[in-house]
């Protein structure tokens, strides 16, 4: 099992990984206050899912705009 880890030794790696995730701490903290686990955990994630989309981290993402990944994703 711990042959299949691989341990990469990047410098900024922690700070490139808290840039990334700075909308969603954002959220994180408006969510915090919400009565239902579900409504804060769906926000959460479709703020997750638009910023991979704007960083182009979707699969087959050439040629396509924004818009039309996350509209494909909502039909």
């Amino acid at each position: 099992m711990l042959r299949m880890i691989e341990v990469l030794a990047v410098k900024y790696l922690n700070n490139i990984v808290e840039q990334s995730h700075r909308k969603v701490k954002g959220k994180m903290h408006q969510c915090l206050g919400w009565k239902s686990w579900i409504g804060a955990e769906s926000t959460l994630a479709g703020v997750e899912v638009c910023s991979m989309i704007k960083q182009g981290q979707m699969i087959n993402s050439e040629g396509v705009t924004s818009w039309e990944q996350f509209y494909s994703l909502a039909a």
